[in-house]
């Protein structure tokens, strides 16, 4: 009895673990892991922390955000390669950091990515149930269309995941030139709340494009794995923006970044700003933290 008793325990432990491999679309067949120094394909530019760049930027910069970005907000661990990205407030000066990919990694990386492709991170945010405490909170996990935003929004943006204050709701969004700023498209099961706490249980967040000329349309989906507190279970879910050629979706803004520099990809912890609505942040005086397990990328 006590070998069963052994054997159940182990069982629920072992099923409280993060799931292996992608959680997104079958057949992906891995081509990036974005998080290695030494990955064959791409060339580091030095001050890189894999694929991304971290940013120096003063506070202010764009949203009325109040955080400066810092390189030194952003740490890799040599034996895991996790990134650990940490917003805290010493005084009056808020630092973060801002991850970018731009001219390192994009979705026009290789021929096998350019049109189909799946890439997913994997990271906890500053956002839980009663998570009134991380007030002012803005992690985001985003890409950005040819030239890294500028001309923006015309080259297109994709809001992979927004969060704000504090609380596990997941709004995902597309900005282009006629649907902008507070008026983005959204993927019908926009937002999407999960009784979950993204400070300790990693968020696996996947996003799918899939570029069907042929046939006059883009496919984005979103696809989100999560650890549900009420069930003690791993959840999933997944939800699509179809933009047509035909259609007021802005197409070509998309269709000529995927076919020209490709969407890159960023990471950043803001604080306060236009999303939030709020510049009182830092509410119980404690850091706020991103850690990045992961960041793969997956063609077909």
């Amino acid at each position: 009895m006590l070998y069963f008793q052994y054997l159940l325990l182990i069982g629920l432990v072992c099923g409280l673990q993060m799931p292996d491999g992608p959680q997104g679309p079958e057949g992906a067949i891995l081509k990036y892991d974005l998080l290695s120094n030494s990955q064959p394909g791409i060339n580091y530019p030095g001050g890189n922390l894999g694929a991304f760049v971290p940013q120096l930027w003063p506070a202010g910069v764009v949203n009325n955000e109040l955080q400066e970005y810092v390189p030194e907000a952003a740490v890799q661990d040599p034996n895991t390669n996790e990134i650990t990205i940490t917003a805290k407030k010493e005084g009056n000066r808020i630092t973060s950091a801002r991850l970018e990919s731009y001219q390192v990694w994009s979705t026009a990386q290789s021929a096998d990515i350019k049109n189909r492709g799946y890439v997913e991170v994997r990271s906890t945010l500053p956002a839980k149930n009663n998570g009134g405490n991380l007030k002012g909170s803005w992690p985001a996990i985003w890409m950005l269309g040819t030239g890294n935003g500028h001309e923006w929004p015309r080259h297109g943006e994709i809001d992979i995941v927004e969060a704000v204050n504090g609380e596990p709701k997941i709004v995902m969004s597309v900005h282009s030139t006629n649907h902008w700023g507070g008026g983005p498209q959204h993927p019908s099961k926009n937002p999407l709340w999960m009784n979950a706490d993204l400070t300790q249980d990693h968020l696996i967040a996947g996003f799918e494009w899939n570029v069907r000329d042929e046939v006059g349309q883009i496919d984005l989906t979103w696809w989100f794995t999560w650890f549900d507190q009420a069930s003690q279970s791993w959840q999933n879910e997944h939800t699509t923006k179809v933009l047509l050629k035909n259609g007021n979706n802005d197409y070509y803004d998309f269709y000529n970044s995927f076919n020209g520099e490709g969407f890159s990809l960023l990471i950043n912890l803001a604080e306060g700003g236009a999303m939030p609505g709020t510049s009182d942040v830092f509410i119980d005086g404690q850091p706020q933290y991103m850690n990045i397990k992961s960041v793969k990328v997956y063609g077909f």
